[in-house]
């Protein structure tokens, strides 16, 4: 995967590897130990790749437990979070909100793929809001309680939160649905970054290959190995 990616015109990834209680929950030091690694290995074999560190979280009922030792993207204030199926939007407000406390912006990844966003189907994003609600105490705390008067998927961008879409998704890699929700957010000038979520060489392959044919190279990626450690990419 390392060669494609560097033969697709990449030279750094951002490894985040999921993490979800009693599936994959290695410790942060051993995601950053595996990184070290495998950088040597790659060194060793003229792959001019650069790895840096992250994690996918899952927000689930576990996540509170890791709030106190997160691991953002490398060199950004970025947290990489995935909403699985069972979220509901209580939830979600008080893990964003934990997150923010803590001092990073929470990066929603593939948000197309998120059933509690159907209801942006035929929903208008409001206008950025202003200084005040994202500047001062009793701001934030309106942001924080306003978000049903919103939808969650507004509230989350009006607390400028990040927004991760998936190359793939646009290709209909993901389904119809995904598809259709992904050119919306677009439109919609929903999303802050892109990425892959590419679990094997092959896809990896064939996702390369159909965004050189449609010209896409404004996207960053987001690769995933077959035993879900995830590579945060970005186009050199």
């Amino acid at each position: 995967m390392a060669r494609l990616l560097v033969e697709a015109g990449f030279n750094s990834v951002h490894c985040t590897p999921h993490l979800i209680k009693n599936l994959y929950d290695a410790s942060n030091a051993t995601v950053l130990r595996s990184i070290r690694e495998l950088q040597t290995a790659l060194n060793r074999k003229g792959i001019a790749l650069k790895l840096l560190a992250g994690r996918e979280y899952c927000m689930d009922n576990h996540f509170h437990e890791y709030l106190d030792d997160l691991l953002p993207l490398e060199g950004t204030r970025y947290l990489l979070i995935e909403i699985p199926s069972g979220s509901y939007q209580g939830m979600i407000l008080e893990t964003v909100t934990a997150i923010r406390h803590k001092g990073y912006i929470p990066m929603i990844a593939h948000p197309e793929r998120c059933r509690l966003f159907d209801e942006h189907k035929n929903h208008k994003t409001p206008k950025l809001l202003g200084f005040f609600k994202r500047n001062t105490i009793r701001g934030r705390m309106e942001l924080e309680y306003s978000y049903q008067q919103f939808g969650l998927l507004d509230w989350l961008s009006g607390i400028e939160c990040g927004f991760q879409g998936n190359a793939g998704s646009f290709a209909g890699m993901a389904g119809r649905s995904a598809q259709e929700a992904a050119k919306r957010f677009w439109q919609h000038k929903i999303y802050t970054h892109y990425g892959t979520d590419a679990h094997t060489p092959e896809f990896l392959e064939k996702l390369v290959r159909q965004i050189r044919d449609k010209k896409q190279r404004s996207f960053s990626w987001r690769a995933n190995t077959h035993n879900a450690d995830r590579i945060e990419l970005a186009l050199s």
